[in-house]
C-alpha cells in the first residue's frame, strides 16, 4: 500500500500544479488604446467621437477599426474612419463619393471575411426612402451600392444595426428592423446578399419575438443562426432557413453587474471556443460570456475602461467588434475587443481564453487529485 503511495504522489503533484497554474478566461484594457484602453468623446478635439447621437457603428477589418460617424465635419456627414486598432489614431477616412440618402447617410457597418466593407444608412422607412448598403472591395476603393430598396419590408425602419459573415459571394449581411413604425413582419430581420444585390424578410409565426426584438444589438454565430437584443435583459436567439425564422430561445443575460441596459451583441470564437460580448448603453460595462450553449450563456469577466461622468445613449444603440485571434504560445489565445456606445467613447479590451489542450489537461488534473484525496482517505 506504501508503494501504490509513493507512486500516485508524483504524478498528484505534477497534475495539482498544472491545474493550480491552468489559466482563467481574462478580460483587460488594452491600455496602448486611448487613454487606459478608452477613447473618450472628444478626446483630444477629435471631430467623429462626440455625444450628439452620431457615431453608432463599429467593426474590425484589414487590420484595422472602422468608426461611422454622421457628424458634420468638413461639409459631409457620410464619414468611414479608419483606427489604428492599438492606440485609436485615425488614419483616415474611406471614400463617400456618391453616397445619398436615407435619414442618415451612414450609420452601421459589417466586414466580410474577405475584408470587403459594408456600410449601411439609416432609414425610417423604406417606403419612402431606401435602406441602402454600400461596398468598398480595399480601404482604396469608391463606394459601390451593394443593395438599395425596401430590405424585404415596405414601410420599415432598417439601419439600427447591421451584421454580418461569410466572405465573396457567400457573403451575408443581416439587418434589425425597428419597432416604429408599427408594420407587419418588423418581429423579424432582413437577411441581404450583396452578391445578388437582394434582401429577404425572415418572418416568424407567434410572439415572441416582439416588434423590434433585433433592433438594437445584432450578431451572427453562423451562416443560419442571429442573436439579437432590443429592450429588455435577455437575447433572442433565432434561426432561419429562407424567409422562415425560428426563435430558438430567449435566455436572460446572467450580468452580475444588472443586465438591464445590456442591449450590444457581438459573437466570436478564440481558441475554438464561443465567446458573445455583451455591451450596456447604460454606464457602458462590457461582459463575455461563454454561449457553447447559445440557450444557457456563462459569464466569464467584465470590464469597464471608462472614468467620471457618461453622456447618457438615450437612443440604446452602438457596436461591438472583435479582432483576430492571437496564439500567445503560453497555452492560451487572445483577441482584442472593441466597443462603441453611443455619446460614451470607445474601449478596447484584450480577451485571453485558455487553448483546449490546456483546459483539458486542467480537467485531468483535477480527475486526478480527486483520485488522490480519495487514496488518502483509503490509507487512512
Amino acid at each position: 500500500m506504501k508503494n501504490l503511495s509513493i507512486r500516485l504522489l508524483v504524478p498528484c503533484v505534477v497534475l495539482g500544479a498544472l491545474t493550480a497554474s491552468a489559466q482563467p478566461v481574462t478580460m483587460s484594457p488594452l491600455t496602448t488604446w486611448g487613454t487606459g484602453g478608452w477613447l473618450a468623446p472628444g478626446a483630444g478635439g477629435y471631430a467623429y467621437l462626440g455625444t450628439g447621437n452620431n457615431e453608432r457603428g463599429l467593426a474590425y477589418g484589414n487590420g484595422h477599426v472602422y468608426l461611422v460617424s454622421h457628424a458634420s465635419v468638413s461639409g459631409t456627414t457620410a464619414n468611414v474612419r479608419m483606427l489604428d486598432p492599438n492606440t485609436g489614431a485615425d488614419l483616415g477616412g474611406l471614400n463617400n463619393s456618391g453616397i445619398t440618402g436615407g435619414t442618415f447617410l451612414v450609420n452601421n457597418i459589417a466586414v466580410g471575411g474577405d475584408g470587403t466593407i459594408y456600410v449601411a444608412n439609416l432609414t425610417t422607412s423604406t417606403a419612402t426612402s431606401a435602406f441602402k448598403i454600400y461596398s468598398w472591395a480595399t480601404e482604396a476603393s469608391v463606394p459601390a451600392v451593394a443593395y438599395s430598396g425596401t430590405g424585404g419590408i415596405s414601410g420599415a425602419r432598417l439601419g439600427d444595426d447591421l451584421a454580418g459573415i461569410g466572405s465573396g459571394a457567400s457573403t451575408l449581411l443581416v439587418a434589425g428592423y425597428n419597432s416604429s413604425p408599427s408594420v407587419a413582419g418588423n418581429n423579424g430581420f432582413a437577411v441581404i446578399s450583396p452578391s445578388s444585390a437582394s434582401a429577404t424578410a425572415v418572418g416568424f409565426s407567434g410572439t415572441p419575438p416582439n416588434a423590434g426584438d433585433f433592433r438594437l444589438g445584432l450578431t451572427m454565430s453562423d451562416s443560419s443562426h442571429v442573436l439579437g437584443s432590443a429592450g429588455s435583459s435577455l437575447y433572442s436567439y433565432a434561426s432561419f432557413s429562407g424567409a422562415a425564422g425560428t426563435l430558438v430561445a430567449r435566455p436572460a443575460i446572467p450580468d452580475p453587474a444588472g443586465a438591464t441596459a445590456d442591449r450590444l451583441l457581438g459573437y466570436t470564437t478564440i481558441a475554438g471556443r464561443a465567446i458573445l460580448a455583451v455591451g450596456s448603453v447604460g454606464d457602458s460595462h462590457v461582459s463575455i460570456y461563454d454561449v457553447t450553449d447559445p440557450t444557457n450563456p456563462i459569464w466569464l469577466a467584465s470590464g469597464n475602461n471608462t472614468t467620471g461622468s457618461l453622456t447618457a445613449n438615450g437612443n440604446g444603440t452602438g457596436e461591438i467588434a472583435w479582432g483576430p485571434n492571437v496564439v500567445n504560445g503560453d497555452g492560451t489565445t487572445s483577441a482584442d475587443l472593441y466597443t462603441i456606445s453611443s455619446n460614451q467613447g470607445i474601449q478596447a479590451f484584450v480577451v485571453t481564453v485558455p487553448e483546449p489542450s490546456a483546459i483539458a489537461m486542467a480537467g485531468l488534473g483535477l480527475a486526478l487529485l480527486a483520485m488522490c484525496r480519495g487514496k488518502r482517505r483509503i490509507d487512512r
